[in-house]
Order: C-alpha cells, then sequence, then structure tokens
C-alpha cells in the first residue's frame, strides 16, 4: 500500500516515480512505518537478522511513557543517513532493547508502539527522519513516547457495503503531512467497515481512496471542505463515512453511414488537453450490443471523451465529432443526473500490403505497421495494426481519408530489418504519400524491408561498475510518463551491464541512457554530453556490429517544495514538467494535495521547470511566472542536491 497521491501519479503515467522533497521524506517515512510495525513479526520468525561488520558495536536503550514512566511495548529500526535499513529489534518486558550496529556509524532511530495507546516518534521527539537526531554507535537512547489519542470509524462504499480495503491516510490540518496510513478492515477483529490508528494529539483531516475513488471525510470531494478532527489524549475521535456516489457519463455509439448501434467501441473520458503524451483520462468503458456504454467517474467536473474502435472498422474521434484534440468539446459531470455525449462515428479505411526481404524478395513474418500523417505529422491515434503472417501480408486499419506515410518494423529475433518507410525510405520525410479514400481499402505495391545493424556494448557507472537495468535508446531521450522502452531501438542492460539493439538502420546515430530503478545515476547523450544536441554520433553498417559503452555520472537531485502565494501547500493536483538549457524534456514531478513526487535522477546543468493544473489550464513557470520568457533558472552539479519552493498564484 501507498500513499494515496503516489497512486494516482501511478494511475497517470503507467511508469514508476523516484521521490524527493517532501514526497521523499514521506514515502520513506511510510516504508520506515510499515516496516516498524511488521518488525515484531519478521524478528520472531527469525526473518530478519543483524549484519555482519568487521567492528561491531551496539545502540541500547529504554522504551517509556512520558506521562508514568513504565515501560512501553515497543521496536526500535535502525537507519543510516542515507535513509538505508540497517537493523531492528522489540523491547522485552522491561522496555529495554539494544541494536548490533556498526562502531563509529551514525544511524537515526524510529520507535514504535504497539500497545495501542503510545505515538511512534524518531529519536528523539521528531516527527520526521529529517528532524531526527542521529546517534553514533556506541550510544545509549533513552526514548519517552507520548500518549495518543485513537482517530477512526466506519467507512462504506455508496452502496451500503463495507469499504474493506480501502486506504486511510491520516494528514495534519496545518501542513497536510501524513503521520498515519491504515486500511479499512486491517484488523478482522474490528470488522470489514472499521478502521483506526493512533496519532499524536492534534487537529487532522482524513482521506480516503477505494479503487481510484478519492474521498475526504466527511462526504467531501476537496481537501478544502475537509472536515477538521480535533485527537486528544487517550480519547477516542469517530470519522464515520460512506463513499460519494459516482458521476456518469452514458451515451449511445452509432455508425454514422447506418445509424445503427455499434458493438466494442471504448470511450475514454479525460481531462481537456491539447497535448497527447500528457491525457490524464479518469475513466473509461466500452459500448455492448445496445451501442450504449456508461463510465462511472470519482469526481465531478469538465470532462471530453474520445471514441475508437478496437477492431479498426471506424475512425476513432473525440466529443464533438472531432478527430482534433484540442477541439474536443468539453462536458460537464456531476453526482446530480448522468452527463449524455452519443457519437456518430465513419467507416473507417484500410492501407494493405506486404513486407519482403529486399534482396529475395521472400515474404517476412511478423512484420507490423504504422500509419503517420504525411510526411512530417504524428502517429495516427485510433488505428489498429495486423502484423504479418508467413505470407508478409500487413493490415493498418481505422484510418480516416487522408494522405499517409507508413513504416513497417519486423521485430523477429534476432531483428535483422530495421524499420522501413514505404518504399524502401530510412525515413518519414522521405516515405512516399500514400492518398487514401473515405470508406475503402487501399492496397499498396511490397514494402521491401532493408538490413539493419546491431549497437552493443556495456553501460557503468562513476567508478567503473557495470550497471544493470539501465536503458540505452538510440536517436532518443527522456521517455517521460509513458516509462522506459520507448521506441523501436531500445534495449536495457543485463545484469554485467551489456546491451544488443538489432536492426538500427544504417546511417549516423545518437542514443541516450537512463536508469529507472537507481536514482544515483545521471541520465545522459552518447558522448557524455548533457543534451541532444551536443551528444556525439557513431556510424552504424547494414549487418555490421557497432559497439557504443557509456559511463554514467553521478545523478543530481531536484527537491521540490509547491506551495501558494500565501506559502501555504497547495491541494490541488499538478504536473511538473522540467527542460534542460537546450530545451530537451528531461524529467517531471507532480504535486498532489501537498505532497511532491519526483523528479528522479537528472544530470548537471541548467533547467527550466514548469508546473500545469490539467483542469484549469493555468500554467507557472519557475519561480512563479505564468509567462516563459519570466522564467528562472535551476543550476545543479555533478552529483548536487538542492531543495527550493515552486510558489504558483
Amino acid at each position: 500500500m501507498f500513499p494515496p497521491a503516489a497512486r494516482l501519479r501511478a494511475q497517470r503515467t503507467n511508469g514508476g516515480a523516484h521521490s524527493s522533497g517532501k514526497a521523499h521524506t514521506h514515502m520513506r517515512s511510510f516504508i520506515m512505518r510499515l516496516g516498524g510495525a511488521l518488525l515484531t513479526t519478521l524478528l520472531a520468525l527469525g526473518l530478519l537478522s543483524a549484519p555482519a561488520h568487521a567492528e561491531p558495536s551496539t545502540l541500547s536503550g529504554t522504551i517509556t511513557s512520558d506521562v508514568t514512566g513504565e515501560p512501553v511495548g515497543g521496536c526500535v529500526t535502525a537507519y543510516d543517513t542515507d535513509y538505508t535499513y540497517v537493523n531492528g529489534t522489540c523491547s522485552d518486558e522491561t522496555g529495554a532493547w539494544t541494536l548490533d550496529v556498526e562502531a563509529g556509524v551514525a544511524y537515526k532511530l524510529e520507535v514504535t508502539a504497539f500497545d495501542g495507546r503510545h505515538v511512534g516518534e524518531w529519536a528523539q521527539d521528531a516527527d520526521s527522519f529529517e528532524a531526527a537526531q542521529a546517534f553514533v554507535a556506541p550510544a545509549t537512547v533513552d526514548v519517552g513516547l507520548r500518549v495518543g489519542g485513537t482517530i477512526g470509524g466506519s467507512l462504506t462504499r455508496a452502496d451500503g457495503s463495507p469499504a474493506e480495503g480501502a486506504s486511510v491516510s491520516v494528514l495534519r490540518s496545518g501542513d497536510l503531512t501524513p503521520v498515519a496510513w491504515t486500511s479499512v478492515g486491517a484488523s478482522p477483529e474490528v470488522g470489514a467497515s472499521q478502521w483506526s490508528t493512533v496519532v499524536a494529539p492534534g487537529e487532522y483531516v482524513v482521506e480516503f481512496w477505494d479503487n481510484g475513488t478519492q474521498q475526504w471525510a466527511i462526504g467531501q470531494t476537496s481537501i478544502e471542505t475537509a472536515t477538521r478532527f480535533s485527537v486528544t489524549s487517550d480519547a477516542t475521535t469517530r470519522v464515520d463515512d460512506r463513499f460519494l456516489g459516482s458521476a456518469t457519463v452514458t451515451g449511445v455509439v452509432r455508425s454514422d453511414a447506418t445509424g445503427q448501434p455499434v458493438e466494442g467501441v471504448c470511450v475514454g473520458i479525460f481531462i481537456p488537453t491539447d497535448d497527447p503524451d500528457n491525457i490524464i483520462q479518469p475513466g473509461e468503458g466500452c459500448t455492448g450490443a445496445d451501442g450504449r456504454y456508461e463510465v462511472a467517474l470519482s469526481e465531478e467536473g469538465t470532462f471530453a471523451a474520445v471514441f475508437s474502435d478496437p477492431q479498426g472498422r471506424f475512425v476513432a474521434e473525440y466529443s464533438g465529432d472531432t478527430r482534433v484534440l484540442g477541439d474536443a468539446e468539453t462536458f460537464t459531470v456531476s453526482r446530480q443526473a448522468p452527463a449524455v455525449v452519443d457519437a456518430l462515428l465513419a467507416t473507417a479505411s484500410t492501407i494493405t500490403g506486404r513486407a519482403v526481404d529486399a534482396k529475395t524478395g521472400a515474404p517476412i513474418a511478423d512484420a507490423c505497421p504504422s500509419a503517420y500523417a504525411g510526411r512530417s505529422g504524428g502517429y495516427v491515434r485510433g488505428q489498429v495494426s495486423d502484423c504479418s503472417g508467413a505470407d508478409g501480408r500487413w493490415a493498418v486499419k481505422g484510418l480516416a481519408s487522408g494522405e499517409y506515410t507508413v513504416a513497417v518494423d519486423a521485430d523477429g529475433e534476432p531483428r535483422v530489418y530495421s524499420r522501413t518507410w514505404a518504399y524502401k525510405a530510412t525515413s518519414q520525410a522521405t516515405a512516399a504519400l500514400i492518398t487514401v479514400p473515405a470508406a475503402s481499402t487501399k492496397a499498396i505495391r511490397d514494402v521491401q524491408m532493408l538490413p539493419g545493424g546491431t549497437v552493443t556494448g556495456v553501460i557503468t557507472g562513476p567508478t567503473g561498475q557495470p550497471v544493470a537495468d539501465a536503458w540505452v535508446r538510440i536517436d532518443g531521450g527522456y521517455p517521460g510518463r509513458v516509462g522506459p522502452g520507448e521506441g523501436p531501438y531500445t534495449a536495457q542492460t543485463d545484469a554485467n551491464g551489456r546491451y544488443t539493439i538489432q536492426g538500427v538502420p544504417p546511417g549516423e546515430h545518437s542514443a541516450f541512457v537512463y536508469t529507472m530503478s537507481d536514482d544515483t545515476l545521471a541520465p545522459e547523450w552518447s558522448g557524455n554530453a548533457l543534451t541532444s544536441s551536443s551528444a556525439t554520433t557513431f556510424q552504424v553498417k547494414a549487418l555490421k556490429t557497432t559497439t557504443f559503452n557509456a559511463q554514467l555520472a553521478p545523478a543530481s537531485r531536484l527537491g521540490i517544495t509547491v506551495v501558494g502565494a500565501d506559502g501555504a501547500p497547495i491541494d490541488r493536483y499538478l504536473t511538473g514538467t522540467i527542460y534542460n538549457a537546450a530545451g530537451d524534456y528531461i524529467g517531471d514531478f507532480d504535486s498532489a494535495n501537498g505532497t511532491v513526487y519526483g523528479p528522479g535522477a537528472l544530470p548537471a546543468g541548467s533547467f527550466t521547470l514548469r508546473l500545469e493544473d490539467g483542469e484549469t489550464g493555468e500554467v507557472w513557470w519557475y519561480d512563479g511566472v505564468t509567462r516563459e520568457s519570466g522564467r528562472t533558472a535551476v543550476t545543479l552539479a555533478s552529483g548536487e542536491r538542492k531543495e527550493i519552493t515552486f510558489r504558483v498564484s
């Protein structure tokens, strides 16, 4: 289980993220709390043991109550100052504990209580890893825990059934810092609709998440209107709530040629945008035999719709009968009544042809086509590709009338052929224009596939150690929210840091190297370049092997806090983008309910930061300006970490 804002980002991007800044603190704290809660069981089962060190030492002390001085049953978890778990133990009946650690090393200690009455802390008297005191072993650390209060209650779904499994986050009402996480029905003895947790005395707000549905107690969709709950020592604060009903979009999809309902068309409801690479889609559904669909949304608001046919029978379109994303007609969705959005879809056209070996003329299996708009337009959204069988015949469906270029990729193993544009072209700009009439099938002559070359090498870190799971992308850049592995010429390194990419078109190429699993290594372009324009190129020849190696530098990191003009945390969802000095997209981050997630590893250089509210269309550039010309650059040296505050109006 992860904090809801982290889950929200994952749902919107299909990719992983590395936390930094406030998000880094919260995620680390959450994982550490989870470890503390499980520590007793793990120790009892013998699943945790102290690490072996050349110079052993100990940290020891007692856990007692601040109020009575009596022993408190609890556990102590030690981390080094880089957030790495080191060792853990639990107290005995006298409150005493001892941890085996390494002499002369600084540690931070998280202390958790399991008596259901006292509140854990970071020694001494801190509520976060960052604020905790560091203790150098050997040392004695006696910890007195505060008496907390219980906050809990019942949570049901809109139909009245127990919301078992829903996640609950308790946040301080002032700075919106998460202090506790639990789930509904976590303890069998409390019931499937019940939840509770112990927190320090204070004022809090409570957030619920269930299968993508977010709600703030009691019955609110915004933190601004959330109820503030006061918790006092040795008392229970009751929070009973029920999920609100869904906001619904419904309608009927018909063929514009026959007027008949169409089964199997899928409808995506998205937040209006003109950026095809940043579509946030909170709901989707498909039509039944009667052409009707229904999509339930967790939030009210203004949305647009996209209609697409997975079978390629009809041309994809956006609400308002348009194929232009930015022209999509918007509509308002509320819980009071369903929003009705119908569609009439045009019959699609198809381009078909054969993939053959350029030298022998033999048909090629597993050759897959892609259609693009003209010689400079993008990938045609809504197209459906049928890859070739043994006869080499392929088809691309779901097209409107117009002019297209077609690329064919044969991804067999080993990959021999490079991407070939009809006909025998190596780029979209030099490809043949194919004119397609409406509602027709256009057969084109054979696409003669050209052989490619192989690029291979080893990726290492700053000290020369091989880097496993790094990504190498030919002629590419940072993949962004779509995640790693994008593009036809990309590969991931093995345990020895080695990779191989086959079928690369002959000619001059560059490469982009990055990691998603190791945020200590900086991304770079070939030649240790910090921008795409300064990348070193290498030559690839057909049926030959080219070696490209890279040594990654230490990552630079940026911790970001997003606040409003009054300095208070922003409680809405904002998406952030980072560009280097050459304008290359190099990173992203998200601000959700006052917590920032990302960005990941950055190279050295000068960077520009942009924030956008997808719902309102508002845009800000660091620091707090609405025009790009007024932006302030942030400079990072290699391996440097810098904390900044991004102000939005």
